[in-house]
């Protein structure tokens, strides 16, 4: 019986709605590995949740001229359009080789900005370890925090969203901040500083008609 051969993979995190820091993480994946199993790592290497949809293309640069996977995707479909199903049937390496000019892309979707993550090989192959259970993170090798999936202060529970302050992104490119706005607090009676004042303005034109009036 042959060895099961494991690719060892760099994922580097290049955009994200709150991208604070370098991240980049090394997974061991065996040859037999799909797309499926490379989004189910990613997510477990960096500690996100599941909770959007994701896709994948291959491309020099994330925003250069790119090519769907699957590959036998119609032209023109809309990639939150397709069925996750089909990773499991697209080996990841076929598109993830040592020295290939063009890198894997994956898409993790947010309600802000989508989350980018580029999948290089690093030319390492090793037999499986016996006892090891594999897609496995290198959690020795990881370079710098896991991207805050939600932002900083992010409150599951919070009543308002006045809780939820998303932080920027690298390279100053922002979705929100929240210094652009900035609302008066309402009052103990929940009107403003500036609703007292308007009242107390009227009371003071109510008293002078009265006193013209006496007179």
């Amino acid at each position: 019986m042959s060895k099961q051969i494991i690719n060892r993979i760099r994922v580097t995190c290049v955009s994200g709605p709150w991208l604070d820091s370098e991240c980049v993480r090394f997974i061991d994946m065996p040859s037999t590995a799909n797309l499926y199993d490379l989004h189910v790592a990613i997510q477990d290497a960096v500690e996100f949740d599941e909770e959007f949809p994701f896709y994948f293309y291959t491309a020099i640069a994330p925003d250069g001229s790119r090519s769907m996977l699957p590959a036998d995707l119609a032209a023109d479909v809309e990639p939150l359009e397709i069925d996750a199903d089909v990773y499991e049937d697209v080996p990841v390496f076929d598109f993830v080789k040592s020295g290939a000019k063009k890198s894997l892309f994956y898409i993790f979707t947010s309600e802000y900005d989508d989350w980018v993550f580029k999948v290089q090989h690093t030319g390492e192959t090793h037999d499986a370890v016996k006892g090891e259970f594999y897609p496995l993170a290198l959690l020795d090798l990881a370079i710098g925090p896991n991207p805050e999936q939600y932002g900083s202060g992010f409150d599951d529970f919070a009543e308002t969203d006045e809780e939820f302050h998303p932080r920027t992104r690298l390279a100053n490119d922002a979705d929100y901040s929240p210094d652009d706005e900035k609302e008066e607090e309402d009052g103990l009676f929940g009107f403003s500083d500036d609703d007292d004042d308007d009242d107390e303005d009227e009371s003071d034109e109510e008293e002078k008609e009265d006193e013209k009036d006496e007179w």
